[in-house]
């Protein structure tokens, strides 16, 4: 049984010796080559050749009925890929610088032996195998070309979306691609799904990946229902239709077709910009702008809609007023943490955006937030500490990926309220490390009628300032803070045995009198009841013992 990469080898020859010699006493079959037939002339071997197929001939050039020179244009002519090996003698030359021309692969010139034979056959089997090893591999290779068109497809489109091609080349292309669309008359359709990225963030890749699979499959069945179209994904949640219009429906009902069909089956919404429609290819790239520009709309209005470019409202559309005297007033407004203030003024910005008599264009309008944004970390910044700062950088960058104004004004809120906690926080630890030092300047100094305006120096801030400050830190005045922490020191002092004239004096108190009456007030009895409560009276006889 032959195998399916066996050689085959068909000996022609008048002579049935010749025959006989070359088909049984060369060991063919050793060197995995299979006799596949014998002839005795070139017609009984043409037709031997075409009931076979070998895919090496041996064969003598001159032979009765028809010569090998005859044999060799037919079979040439049937079957281009097979290897022919002339037997000739030297009166034969002719014949061989014919046979040459013809394609011969090898002329064996007589008398031969065995072994030039069979170096010659198998220097065409080492050929043949050669050429089929090539051919496995672009048939291979063809395969997987087949298999990649959709791919290739989508590619092929996505280029020209971009930069469009030559008109002259374009039915080869279209033939390559296996493209069924008219290559004339286009018009390009955006798909976005809407919020993908929030409301994906808990899946899995696979069940992410089923979504994007399921909406491309809705968006293909429903244009191919009415129209021929191509669709690709352009990015994580985007696609892109490119289809020749029709008149029924129109363009803007079969998209809303689309946009029905994803939202029913897949219970997710999408955003579809429309672009105009073209003649050429190359204007491909042209409706596909415009399609992003009329999809840009998603982030002004919301997402489940369809919107049409339309020229005149571009055209008309105007750049928001920005005003740079409220943002001025936003930022001073962050700069001392007061949020509900810089909210108010937010809302004051943002009305001016939104509410201008023209629609306003929505990339400008994002362009515009993520400006002040911009502006207001570094207003927090200044202050942050790294790790603030950090948190406050990813924050901005990920509103970079809002899909809506709603979404992206909301992001701008929420980075104010971190950013004025922070100043907050900052603002509470700075005031208590002033305080801090005024008392411990009021403590080292209690001899000394200190006023506000003394321990406000001691810390650099006006004496108002740091009156309020000192309350709203320590609950009390200064006055009263002073007092208290000189009449702390002065029981102290009383119980130690120190005479009531030296603890006055030492704590300011020029007027022993006054003193009293300070002391009385704070602690609800004179000195000396003071001391005479908390100190035991001495045991008769010993000085070194009290009696309770």
């Amino acid at each position: 049984m032959l195998s399916a990469h066996s050689i085959k080898i068909c000996i022609v020859d008048d002579i049935p010796a010749v025959v006989r010699g070359l088909s049984q006493r060369i060991p063919w079959e050793e060197h995995g080559i299979v006799i596949a037939a014998t002839a005795a002339d070139g017609e009984e071997g043409l037709e031997q050749i075409r009931k076979h197929r070998p895919d090496i001939v041996l064969t003598d050039i001159r032979m009765p009925f028809k010569d090998g020179l005859e044999m060799m244009r037919s079979i040439q002519a049937e079957q281009p890929g097979i290897k022919l090996i002339f037997l000739t003698g030297y009166s034969d030359f002719t014949y061989a610088q014919e046979a040459v021309k013809l394609g011969a692969f090898d002329l064996i010139v007589k008398p031969y032996t065995k072994v030039q034979v069979l170096e010659s056959v198998l220097k065409a089997k080492e050929v043949l195998e050669r050429e089929r090893s090539q051919a496995e591999q672009m048939m291979g290779m063809e395969q997987k070309l087949r298999e990649s068109l959709p791919y290739l497809r989508q590619e092929y489109m996505r280029l020209l979306i971009r930069y469009g091609t030559r008109q002259q080349h374009l039915s080869q292309q279209w033939d390559f691609y296996n493209i069924e669309m008219n290559n004339h008359n286009f018009c390009v359709m955006v798909a976005e799904v809407d919020f993908f990225v929030e409301r994906t963030s808990e899946l899995t890749v696979s069940e992410v990946e089923l979504i994007r699979f399921a909406v491309q499959n809705i968006l293909e069945n429903t244009i191919s229902e009415y129209t021929r179209g191509i669709v690709f994904r352009e990015n994580v949640n985007q696609f892109v239709i490119v289809m020749n219009p029709l008149a029924e429906p129109n363009m803007e009902q079969l998209a809303e077709k689309c946009r029905e069909n994803v939202h029913r089956y897949t219970y997710q919404t999408v955003s579809i910009g429309l672009g105009g429609e073209v003649e050429e290819v190359g204007q491909l790239s042209a409706s596909y702008a415009q399609a992003l520009s009329a999809l840009a709309n998603t982030f002004l209005n919301g997402g489940n809609s369809v919107y049409t470019y339309v020229e005149d409202a571009v055209v008309n559309a105007v750049l928001p007023r920005y005003s740079y005297d409220k943002e001025k007033e936003l930022l001073y407004c962050l700069r001392s943490a007061n949020l509900s203030k810089a909210e108010e003024q937010l809302d004051h910005i943002w009305h001016d955006w939104i509410t201008a008599p023209a629609t306003p264009n929505p990339s400008i309008v994002k362009t515009l937030c993520l400006e002040l944004a911009h502006s207001i970390h570094r207003i927090f910044s200044e202050k942050a500490t790294d790790s603030e700062v950090k948190t406050l950088e990813n924050k901005l960058a990920d509103m970079s990926s809002a899909v809506s104004f709603e979404d992206l004004s909301r992001q701008i809120r929420e980075f104010c309220r971190l950013g004025c906690t922070y100043l907050q926080q900052r603002q509470c630890s700075d005031a208590r490390m002033l305080v801090d030092r005024a008392i411990t300047h009021i403590n080292g100094n209690l001899q000394r009628n200190l006023s506000v305006a003394d321990c406000a120096r001691e810390v650099h801030l006006s004496p108002s300032y740091f009156s309020n400050l000192f309350k709203k830190e320590t609950g009390m005045t200064l006055a009263q803070y002073i007092i208290g922490r000189r009449m702390d020191k002065a029981k102290e002092l009383v119980l130690e045995g120190i005479q009531v004239q030296d603890i006055a004096i030492s704590l300011g108190y020029e007027d022993r009198p006054y003193f009293t009456e300070q002391f009385k007030k704070y602690t609800g009895m004179t000195p000396t009841d003071f001391r005479a409560k908390y100190t035991l009276p001495k045991v008769e006889g010993n000085s070194d013992f009290v009696s309770h």
